[in-house]
């Protein structure tokens, strides 16, 4: 279409149009909503209905609403009245939860046609389908179950999901994974099977969506102890299921699905689906090898590696075999400057949260043993007994007019300026601010402390910013206080001059938890150490082998 300016009065104009359309018809409706423009006025005397309909929906307000269904609206399937009813017009209201089963039920279907090799328009890109479903399912329901997670009463804080179905709260589910809490996905659920009726069949549910996302889903079950309970309600196909699973990794584009697969193992804790799983993993690395097929040798022979290493009896060196760095130990001297300074940044973020958390985060620092000097944008924390260890955390001034996105800046800067090269990094904040820790994140990092990683976008960005990076992170937002003991617990440790040892450091944890009552016990089992981090060590080792 950009090209096709000066051929509009020409006589194949309008097929020229036609083959834009076929290549890709989301460009159409851009230009379109460009009326002066030569091919604006050229697709409004186009008498082609396809045409026509992405014209039509051009000129509508509230077009974007409309343009996840454009595939539809084309063929004749939906109109824009049968959409309207809930997107609303100047006399009905906007139907949050139907708009969201309209999305649902069309994505069932685009994806059977994706199956079969058709590929509806505007599925897929900037304002399909997908995008779409993802924005709604977290503006209309995890955000308003997340943000009443102090609510005991579950029929007030789940109000919001109440009216979904199983297939609805699937797609919520899976496409809220970066944004989800622990307790919201537990109840939703439960609740999805529950939907399904007193005798839940997952196999049925998995059908009914195409097994759409299905690999994200077991992925998630696994992360929250939810995969026996899943696998039970299946008729005698789970091993079938998990066979899918694990097979065919090295079709995928990305490596996505095995980072899936990995982490998945790392959080189950069912021996016999463990040892099934591996067992998987063997057959398709055997597959590989018969048919040739090198990436996917590989892929799944680190994968065995990992899994074989997560359980120490079997003396598993994965440094010396796929060539990774250290994962169970951090030496001092690695973390150290030249001066012999331990540098760390603490990110912190303006919301009621982060100025609750940076308070408490404070107090880990008593006057005996640290000296707080408070700036204008951070505050510098130096340890004044044992090993000079310095912190700068910036302030979580007003976030609503970016006063601690300054802060940050301001603190990097200085940073940098002083050539202070942190390799402690903590991320103090909700998933959502999480992006912009990794932006900002040095490369000089080490040691990375998150909350939620955010699964494998996240984890693969902070793994190219510092691809030798040891992450903790947790399957749900950070607790202040699981984040305090695990914080103090580093620094005193570097403050002795002491090398890290994950295993030792994490039983100490462990019984610390253990002691501390089950909530807190509960909240740390969803730590994940580095070195039980099995997404983050495939991916190290995918980018040593140089799998792509």
């Amino acid at each position: 279409m950009a090209s096709i300016g000066p051929y509009i009065d020409e006589s194949f104009a309008d097929e020229l149009v036609l083959i834009a359309y076929q290549r890709n018809p989301s460009q159409i409706y851009s230009y379109a909503q460009s009326v002066n423009s030569p091919q604006g006025r050229l697709l409004r005397r186009s008498a082609d209905r396809r045409i026509k309909t992405i014209v039509e929906l051009s000129e509508r307000k509230d077009a974007l609403f409309y343009f996840p269904f454009l595939d539809d609206l084309i063929s004749g399937t939906q109109t824009i009245d049968s959409i309207s009813k809930f997107v609303g017009t100047e006399s009905t209201k906007y139907d949050s939860v139907g708009y969201y089963k309209l999305l649902v039920k069309t994505e069932i279907e685009y994806y059977n046609r994706l199956l079969h090799k058709d590929t509806p328009v505007a599925m897929l890109g900037v304002n399909g389908l997908r995008e779409m479903m993802q924005t709604k399912a977290i503006q209309h329901f995890i955000k308003p179950i997340n943000d009443l997670h102090d609510v005991s009463n579950p029929a007030v804080r789940f109000k919001a999901i109440a009216r979904l179905n199983a297939q609805d709260l699937y797609y919520m589910m899976v496409l809220g994974e970066n944004e989800i809490f622990t307790s919201s996905y537990k109840y939703a659920f439960d609740l999805m099977l529950n939907k399904l009726g007193p005798k839940p069949h997952g196999d049925s549910l998995l059908m009914s969506v195409n097994f759409d996302y299905f690999k994200k889903f077991i992925k998630m079950a696994a992360g929250y102890n939810r995969l026996d309970t899943f696998l039970r309600t299946m008729k005698g196909t789970s091993e079938i299921l998990m066979r899918a699973f694990v097979a065919n990794l090295e079709s995928s584009p990305s490596l996505e699905d095995a980072v899936d697969v990995a982490d998945s193992y790392g959080s189950i804790r069912n021996p016999a689906l463990l040892s099934s799983m591996l067992k998987y993993v063997k057959d398709n690395e055997q597959r590989c090898v018969q048919n040739g097929n090198p990436r996917g040798k590989k892929i799944y022979n680190i994968l065995k590696m990992i899994f074989l290493s997560a359980d120490s009896t079997n003396h598993i060196d994965l440094t010396q075999e796929i060539g990774i760095p250290p994962v169970y130990t951090m030496d001092y001297s690695t973390l150290a400057d030249d001066t012999g300074r331990v540098i760390e940044q603490v990110f912190f973020y303006g919301d009621k949260d982060g100025r609750e958390s940076y308070a408490s985060y404070l107090g880990s620092f008593p006057a005996s043993e640290w000296k707080k000097t408070e700036k204008k944008q951070w505050i510098e924390i130096r340890s004044i007994k044992g090993k000079p260890i310095l912190i700068f955390a910036n302030r979580p001034l007003d976030n609503e007019k970016d006063k601690d996105a300054e802060a940050q800046k301001a603190l990097i800067n200085y940073l940098d300026t002083n050539n202070l090269r942190p390799s402690v990094v903590i991320h103090r904040g909700h998933s959502y601010h999480l992006k912009y820790t990794i932006d900002q994140m040095p490369e000089s990092a080490k040691i990375i402390m998150l909350g939620s990683c955010g699964g494998y976008n996240n984890l693969s960005e902070i793994l190219n910013y510092t691809p030798e990076a040891h992450i903790i992170s947790t399957k749900q937002i950070g607790a202040r206080d699981v984040n305090k003991p695990i914080i103090e617990a580093i620094n005193n440790t570097l403050r002795a001059g002491k090398n890290i040892d994950w295993r030792d450091m994490w039983k100490g944890l462990e019984v610390l938890f253990a002691k501390s009552g089950r909530s807190k016990n509960d909240l740390f089992d969803d730590y994940i150490p580095p070195h039980k981090n099995l997404g983050a060590l495939f991916l190290k080792a995918t980018s040593k082998a140089e799998v792509r």
